[in-house]
């Protein structure tokens, strides 16, 4: 989620940026991708800051309690055969 995250916040500032070129006066205004990004920011929905964290923690707190059992059972396995490695190796 992180990588995603720092993903989603690379392209917003590439597109601040082209905006902010194009209004300065560096770059030529391009009204495809005008529309595309004015198409893109007003089909976000307007969520506060506190609805949309709670959402990307509720969306976290899922992934987790899908996951956790998984992890749980690789690391018991995983100590299992630690175990029974340890215990050959110290009766052999």
């Amino acid at each position: 989620m992180e990588v995603s995250m720092q993903r989603l916040i690379a392209l917003i500032d590439g597109m601040y940026n082209y905006v902010d070129d194009v209004v300065e006066g560096p770059a030529a205004a391009d009204n495809n991708i005008g529309w595309f990004i004015s198409d893109t920011v007003t089909s976000l929905p307007k969520l506060s800051p506190p609805v949309f964290d709670k959402l990307v923690n509720d969306n976290v707190q899922a992934r987790l309690s899908y996951f956790l059992p998984f992890t749980q059972l690789s690391l018991a396995e995983k100590s299992n055969t630690a175990a029974q490695i340890l215990w050959f190796l110290s009766t052999g």
